[in-house]
């Protein structure tokens, strides 16, 4: 995947440069509803409960975050020797 939308978007025309056809209309609606939010494009790399904004802050999910709370509470919960 791209590592940003400016690409995709930079080939987009301003509506101050006037009306487009219906062609590039189309093609253009059709492109942007191929686009994921957030800027790294990638849905394989999205982990379960993570949104697309904390992927490109490269922060984790909650449920990760709830994952790994119930780890060490089982953990600490384990007979100590």
């Amino acid at each position: 995947p791209a590592p940003s939308v400016s690409t995709a978007l930079s080939r987009l025309q301003k509506d101050s440069d006037g009306p487009l056809s219906d062609a590039t209309l189309s093609c253009t609606y059709s492109a942007m509803q191929q686009l994921l939010p957030g800027e790294t494009q990638d849905a394989a790399a999205l982990a379960m409960g993570q949104t697309y904004e904390q992927l490109d802050e490269g922060e984790k999910g909650d449920l990760v975050k709830e994952g790994q709370k119930m780890q060490n509470q089982q953990l600490q919960s384990l007979p100590h020797k």
